[in-house]
């Protein structure tokens, strides 16, 4: 096995330097000027694993961050109950997204069923508080609440 060459292991760390330094931007995790220049002068490799473990501390931080989000999420869901929609109920959801609001008749057309079939599922997403009806008689529409 032969020896690893100082150049080698210089342009090793130059790379690794690099990328983390791409990776680090946004954390404003920055090396001095000619970082890479000054790895092995002296204490530079020390500087190096310095500006290596913050950028890993700064790493693992944003990973903390994601997860603590992402638990306080699925807390609310369990705390509100969790709501299952079926694909049509989804679709309809998202058409009024989309349009800002939607009738029985465009569930009508959208689904190719019947008013009474129409009714059940607007019935359904106004019991799990998911639309309101809005308007009177003819004109009845319904939107997300």
């Amino acid at each position: 096995m032969r020896d690893i060459t100082r150049d080698e292991i210089r342009r090793a760390f130059g790379e690794l330097c690099e990328r983390d330094r791409m990776a680090n931007d946004d954390a404003g995790v920055h090396p001095k000027p000619n970082f890479n220049e000054r790895i092995f002068d002296g204490n530079g490799i020390n500087q190096w694993l310095e500006y290596f473990t913050e950028g890993v501390r700064v790493s693992i931080l944003r990973v903390k961050e994601k997860v603590l989000q992402l638990y306080l999420e699925r807390q609310k869901q369990r705390e509100k109950g969790q709501i299952a929609l079926t694909e049509r109920q989804m679709k309809i959801v998202e058409f009024i997204q989309r349009n800002g609001q939607i009738s029985s008749g465009d569930i009508q057309r959208i689904f190719k069923i019947s008013r009474q079939a129409a009714y059940e599922e607007i019935k359904k997403l106004i019991e799990l508080d998911i639309i309101e009806k809005k308007g009177s008689g003819k004109a009845i529409y319904y939107v997300l609440k």
